[in-house]
């Protein structure tokens, strides 16, 4: 066979491939997958598959359709099954890191794109999702130089360029941060991700009105769907007769932070009147403390029907009041010097006062050792234990104000100790936030960890102290150094040490409890 016979028998066998029921399924499938038809896409991914188990890329591609749907065990499978085929499929063992990744799993995810990268040295994608993932991790040094490694490669990666901004800023190196996250968006305007970032940044240096405009971006950086309603959401013009629907959007301690800003904002004059939907929780102490408003709780389950009061047909634009700061709050000589803006149920106060009667001299302090919040909320917290020598401080009598089920800690601790934290039995510290206001305003100081105790205390304006953590666990809220912040006058903050744990963070804590009893 002489060479021009050869290439026709090649090209005929090419052609004979290409046309064969597994390719034309194949290439369906990426088509299909690459328009974002992600399930229409797994149906011929699952077929191609039938026909031919045995092609790694197959399983590459088909997990990275699963990780587009959410499906994050089934897509990591695939990825071992690419794996399993192909050891040295590099791109399989990245795309398993950025399911992990995903996940929360950092450990995991860092040796699956340590793997990558040593399958594909200058593989930046995968340098990248390290860097990311290092972040992540609070391994803000390792991260960093894995970072400007995959820059070196691919000098305007802008996904790269916004994680080295995340990694300066957990080193609080904030202004060469901002420098990064900015050369990302001028790069490309509408990466969301940087904006949020060099929102947030700009609140921590208390840069409001660059802050609330660039968080703004939260929601197409998080890619969470604004409220869905009706009625356009509010750009700050006149409504004229029009009411203005006002709904909360983040956790509990977000919106205790957010109410600070209602009186202010309900005399703006742009509006009839404010309907502003909060948590159930919340509505019986907002409402005392805000008259003027009307507030709509907001039903338990996000499965439950909305309150049909948030369609009041005189309301004529909604907004999230997230985003409020951004006509009340854009300059720090806007916030007031307040005393507290709760207004507690005074007959609870003066019963709890009751029932936990002090001797002559003896302080009442409430505490909170542990934040639930689902992400930051193990690099917030204490144990119970480390607390030992505060509780232990003469003239003091410590009030139980952490929600969930402490029980079996609490008994473990007056076991090991011999000390007793005072707890309200039939008080549901999660549930009942009228109840914790009115037990909070009972003492005489609170001490806590950043979580919605914190921001309760300092919304009424009880002296208050709370441990920051350093790293990912300290929110934009709480400022990035000092002992102060504007949106709490009575809350002094103790920061965590760079790479410590809470140990002397505590004894200062307990110096500060000391000094009250003294």
């Amino acid at each position: 066979m002489n060479r021009k016979e050869r290439r026709a028998q090649e090209s005929k066998a090419q052609q004979q491939m290409a046309n064969s029921p597994f390719v034309r399924l194949f290439n369906e499938a990426l088509t299909l997958h690459q328009a974002g038809q992600f399930a229409e896409a797994e149906v011929l991914y699952r077929r191609a598959m039938a026909l031919n188990p045995h092609i790694p890329l197959v399983y590459n591609n088909f997990g990275v359709c699963l990780y587009a749907q959410d499906k994050y065990e089934e897509a990591i499978a695939m990825q071992k099954r690419a794996i399993a085929l192909d050891p040295k499929m590099g791109m399989a063992y990245n795309n398993m890191g950025v399911v992990l990744n995903k996940q929360g799993k950092h450990t995991e995810a860092l040796e699956a794109f340590s793997k990558a990268i040593e399958l594909e040295p200058n593989n930046y994608q995968a340098i990248n999702n390290f860097g990311d993932s290092s972040v992540k991790s609070s391994l803000f040094e390792q991260g960093l130089a894995a970072l400007r490694r995959a820059l070196e490669i691919q000098p305007d990666y802008v996904e790269a360029l916004t994680n080295l901004g995340a990694a300066l800023w957990g080193l609080g190196r904030l202004d060469e941060a901002k420098v990064h996250l900015r050369r990302a968006i001028q790069i490309q305007p509408d990466v969301a991700m940087a904006h949020k970032n060099l929102g947030i940044i700009s609140l921590l240096q208390d840069n409001y009105a660059e802050g609330w405009r660039e968080y703004d971006w939260r929601w197409k950086a998080d890619r969470i769907p604004l409220k869905p309603h009706p009625k356009p959401v509010w750009n700050g013009h006149d409504l004229g007769e029009g009411a203005l629907l006002a709904w909360c959007e983040q956790g509990i301690g977000d919106e205790i932070l957010h109410a600070s800003m209602i009186g202010d904002f309900a005399k703006i004059g742009r509006f009839k009147r404010l309907v502003w939907e909060c948590d159930f929780r919340l509505a019986s102490l907002l409402k005392r403390s805000n008259p003027e408003v009307d507030f709509v709780p907001r039903p338990p389950l996000i499965t439950d029907p909305p309150n049909p009061d948030i369609f009041a047909p005189d309301i004529a634009a909604h907004f999230p009041t997230g985003s409020i700061g951004n006509f009340v709050r854009h300059d720090i000589s806007m916030f007031p010097r307040h005393t507290g803006y709760l207004v507690p149920d005074p007959e609870r106060v003066a019963a709890f006062r009751q029932r936990l009667r002090t001797t002559p001299g003896e302080k009442l302090i409430g505490m909170s050792w542990l934040s639930k919040n689902a992400a930051f909320g193990s690099s917030k917290s204490t144990t119970l234990a480390q607390w030992t020598d505060i509780l232990r401080t003469p003239n003091c009598k410590f009030v139980d104000l952490q929600y969930g089920d402490t029980a079996d800690e609490r008994a473990a601790f007056t076991r090991d100790t011999g000390i007793t934290l005072e707890h309200i039995d039939g008080l549901d510290l999660r549930m009942d936030m009228d109840g914790v206001a009115a037990l909070i305003a009972a003492c005489d100081m609170v001490t806590t960890v950043s979580n919605s105790a914190a921001h309760m205390a300092g919304a009424l304006g009880v002296p208050t102290h709370v441990l920051i953590a350093s790293g990912i666990g300290k929110f934009w809220y709480w400022g990035f150094d000092g002992e102060t912040t504007v949106w709490y006058p009575s809350v002094r903050l103790i920061r965590q040490p760079a790479d410590e744990g809470w140990e002397s963070s505590l004894k200062i804590m307990h110096a500060r409890v000391k000094a009250l009893a003294v």
